[in-house]
């Protein structure tokens, strides 16, 4: 289970970041491509080219990014996410884009710098059941797409077709389908940050407890319906300050609402879930930022300070290590 979220700041800048939710680590590296990379596609076996420069997080096979989020050098980002109803076709389609699952993100972040640039080749994409290798199994995904505009789209593929879905509230989660999310939020349009006031029921006044009784009702739990009010219902609130990094650090005190903890998620297989990574991309600067589980401290990783014009991928370090800032 994961939970992605756009967000513009007081500076007029775009993030776009997620929770990365799993019971287990699958090797995810930092990485930078550079420009005119060249992978294999899978389904093909031909050798591809990517256009643009990419920074983001991904498990790196035989020079192969295989990413989970990712921004381009234009503002261009996407995010997949787990989405159980997922369905992949078995075989290819003369004059589409034929692509195993894995490879989306590479290729919209790879060969378009806008989202309305993308826009007329959505019709065009066929995703392939082609795994990376016999050992790796294929991911059951969806995705949320973002550029500098602030717009942003949610991309599914189910036995019922290949569907595209603006997204108006910059979240996203996991199952069911988006727009089954979206007719859910009309449950919770009473929230509200504010404190309520008193009210007669019969000859009794009530007044409220305290502050925050104008959100009850919000869910708690950690389902991906109520991942998705909730953070919907921060994103909509959110005051934002014209201070160094306000945008960063309110980004992340969202993702944190909706963080698992050792212990509060337990798979059917008795393992933990938990949030590995939190991850914002600022799509303006080119600049990725990520904190892991056992490590509160944020790194960041500026794309522009690479060779983007290189012929390498250069893969960073994954800080997973608490740092602590000594006083004394």
């Amino acid at each position: 289970m994961c939970t992605a979220l756009s967000l513009l700041t007081f500076k007029k800048e775009h993030l776009f970041g997620r929770n990365m939710d799993l019971e287990y680590t699958f090797g995810q590296r930092p990485v930078v491509v550079p420009r005119n990379y060249e992978y294999v596609d899978k389904v093909s076996g031909e050798n591809k080219k990517i256009k643009y420069a990419i920074t983001g997080m991904a498990s790196v096979m035989d020079n192969h990014p295989l990413f989970a989020e990712a921004i381009n050098e234009e503002g261009l980002g996407c995010a997949g996410l787990n989405f159980p109803d997922a369905y992949w076709e078995d075989d290819t389609k003369e004059g589409m884009e034929n692509m195993p699952p894995y490879d989306l993100i590479l290729w919209i972040t790879g060969n378009f710098a806008t989202l309305e640039e993308l826009r007329p080749y959505l019709d065009k994409i066929n995703l392939v059941a082609r795994p990376f290798a016999e050992n790796v199994g294929l991911p059951t995904l969806h995705w949320m797409v973002t550029d500098k505009t602030g717009k942003a789209i949610v991309i599914e593929k189910t036995k019922e077709g290949f569907k595209v879905y603006e997204n108006k509230v910059g979240v996203m989660t996991n199952a069911p389908s988006f727009d089954w999310h979206i007719t859910n939020l009309r449950q919770y349009m009473n929230a509200t940050p504010v404190q309520p006031t008193s009210a007669n029921w019969s000859d009794l006044e009530l007044t409220p407890l305290g502050s925050a009784t104008g959100g009850i009702g919000l869910p708690g739990d950690f389902s991906s319906p109520s991942r998705f009010v909730r953070v919907a219902f921060l994103r909509a609130q959110i005051l934002m300050e014209d201070i160094e990094n306000d945008g960063i650090i309110e980004f992340f005190h969202i993702l944190n609402n909706v963080a698992m903890v050792k212990g509060s998620v337990i798979t059917k297989d008795g393992k933990d879930e938990i949030t590995q990574y939190s991850s914002c991309m600022n799509l303006e600067k080119g600049l990725y930022y990520y904190k892991s589980y056992n490590n509160n401290q944020i790194n960041m990783l500026d794309m522009h300070k690479e060779d983007l014009d290189g012929s390498e991928m250069k893969i960073f370090p994954y800080n997973d290590v608490q740092v602590v800032n000594l006083l004394n």
